[in-house]
């Protein structure tokens, strides 16, 4: 099935399959469940066409997939402008929310790294 430009898998449960949605997570994909009245263990196949439509139109109320991500690169962007501590950290490609830094931090480095090409 295809939603907001995403394939989500039509053989996993709703609430599972909604996480493969950037932006929303097991929580929000169980509340948008209960929300809609759709069984905890329904499958996005079994689901009858009034409630796909329902589903598509809450969906497109909210702030997810490209819109989300471009929220968050302004935001990180921002922060590195005004020259906060968070947006030096971001800027150097060091960890942002306080790790240790002399072992540990390859990943933060390899993210925030690439996230400064993005940024230039």
């Amino acid at each position: 099935m295809f939603f907001l430009g995403v394939n989500i898998p039509d053989n996993k449960i709703v609430s599972i399959a909604l996480t493969s949605i950037y932006g929303v997570g097991p929580k929000t994909g169980a509340r948008i469940c209960n929300q809609l009245l759709i069984h905890p263990q329904c499958r996005l196949r079994d689901l009858p066409e009034d409630k796909v439509t329902q589903l598509s139109s809450l969906l497109n109320g909210m702030t997810i997939e490209t819109e989300l991500r471009k929220q968050v690169a302004d935001n990180i962007s921002k922060m590195v402008h005004v020259g906060s501590y968070r947006g030096l950290r971001h800027k150097a490609g060091l960890p942002v929310h306080g790790q240790r830094t002399s072992t540990n931090a390859q990943t933060a480095k390899k993210l925030n790294r690439s996230r400064m090409s993005f940024d230039s």
